[in-house]
């Protein structure tokens, strides 16, 4: 706890750039290193924090999503695999993050984390993979959806988690999972027109099925900017929703298992920018959907928290966290490290969307009293001594214009980095509070 409070006062993908005084960053080296614990101990304590700060909320939202983390490893001595395509030489680790949020897409924490080196690449997309499950990566999502159970099981929270993958987990073990999950749900994106069951003994397939039924109405929905090109904007989506029989076959055991799912078909109509393609979803769910108008609209805000995610991912990769940077000497250690980095980046993630979605909560929902006390000291604030609490959108600005805010010209309200950077600079007068020198 005292390493990740330093990390999240300093982030940074070396552990020699944020422990600055000796002796702390001996003992970092000496417990990332330590034999006597793994990284998911680790990641499993934040992920029932994570449980226990969901209690009171019906469900929550787990957006779950892969991606890899490229590591320097030039003498090919830290047990990392290959990542990306066949085209690049990389190495590091490919990692399954699951994250909850509320519904309205308030982060609330990990809640679980999946590392692997892979041994050699993927089979190209949309070649028949004759590989067992366990030999796998699909086993990885399974594994990953294990540790959010477990979290909420062993925590004795009644909030049922709702997983929010997309194309890549439209995968039949995936979707028989879910099935037969008791304290879960699941959304997934479909990847392919699916073959289903019909009451009359005719062939159908998922797309053709949807397609037909009656438009339930239109929603607008905010869409974020994305690298590549995508413009932010408030998208018009017209949904469709039906319940459907997926004809689903196990391999290698070549069965047939029919899965009861409602599917919910997303179209974007009349808003999509010119030169861009319009948003289409086909969301399959174990959701259960009684009022098909509203709860297919809840069906589509719970989705839409992947987005979450691929902010948390950018934060922890290369952005305030930079865990790519890191040069520890091996696989385990690195994990380790990355776990409780990935704590401080959605703990940075939580305070952005905070201070720009709920302002008038205290800024003590999420600093300490010495931090805020440091900003009010560093910056000087007209009319506000130390000992105010001022809102968290109000602290967040301050601590933001210490980082390097440049306001409006900026180009929108203070993101992830610079707060962080605000964060570290206050730190050494924080530090000096906290020790009652001040």
């Amino acid at each position: 706890m005292a390493m990740a409070r330093r990390v999240a006062e300093r982030p940074a993908g070396k552990v020699t750039a944020v422990f600055s005084v000796e002796a702390e960053r001996e003992a970092a080296f000496r417990f990332v290193e330590s034999d006597e614990f793994s990284a998911v101990e680790i990641g499993a304590a934040a992920h029932r924090a994570t449980a226990r700060r969901s209690e009171g909320e019906r469900f929550v939202c787990v957006p779950m999503d892969q991606t890899d983390l490229r590591i320097t490893d030039r003498k090919d001595s830290k047990s990392l695999g290959a990542i990306g395509d066949k085209r690049t030489s990389a190495r590091g680790l490919e990692v399954i993050d699951a994250i909850a949020t509320t519904l309205d897409g308030k982060p609330l924490g990990m809640c679980a984390q999946v590392h692997w080196a892979r041994s050699k690449k993927p089979l190209h997309a949309g070649k028949k993979d004759p590989r067992l499950l366990h030999e796998k990566e699909t086993r990885r999502w399974l594994e990953a959806m294990r540790q959010v159970r477990t979290a909420f099981e062993e925590t004795g929270v009644t909030t049922t988690p709702w997983f929010q993958i997309d194309r890549g987990g439209d995968a039949w073990p995936l979707l028989i999972d879910a099935k037969l999950a008791e304290t879960s749900w699941m959304t997934v994106r479909a990847s392919h027109s699916r073959r289903l069951l019909e009451e009359d003994g005719e062939r159908d397939h998922l797309w053709e099925r949807v397609e037909r039924e009656e438009i339930l109405g239109t929603y607008d929905l905010d869409v974020p900017a994305r690298a590549g090109g995508r413009a932010a904007r408030s998208a018009t989506l017209q949904l469709q929703a039906c319940h459907v029989v997926l004809d689903v076959q196990r391999w290698p055991e070549r069965d047939r298992v029919a899965l009861g799912m409602w599917a919910v078909r997303v179209r974007e109509i009349e808003t999509t920018p010119e030169g861009e393609t319009p948003i289409e979803w086909m969301l399959l769910t174990t959701f259960p959907i009684r009022d098909r108008m509203q709860d297919a609209i809840t069906v589509v805000l719970a989705y839409a928290t992947r987005w979450r995610i691929e902010e948390l991912h950018k934060l922890w990769k290369s952005g305030a966290c930079r865990i790519e940077e890191s040069q520890l000497g091996e696989r385990e250690h690195l994990e380790k490290w990355a776990t409780i980095s990935a704590s401080v980046a959605i703990r940075l993630l939580r305070l952005t969307y905070l201070s720009r979605h709920h302002p008038e909560l205290p800024a003590t929902e999420e600093l300490s009293r010495a931090e805020i006390d440091a900003v009010i000291l560093l910056t000087k604030p007209k009319g506000t001594k130390r000992g105010a609490t001022p809102n968290i959108s109000t602290a967040v600005r301050w601590i933001a214009d210490y980082g390097g805010y440049t306001g409006k010209s900026s180009g929108g309200p203070p993101g992830a980095i610079v707060i962080a950077r605000g964060l570290e600079r206050i730190q050494a007068v924080a530090q000096v509070i906290n020790d009652g020198k001040m």
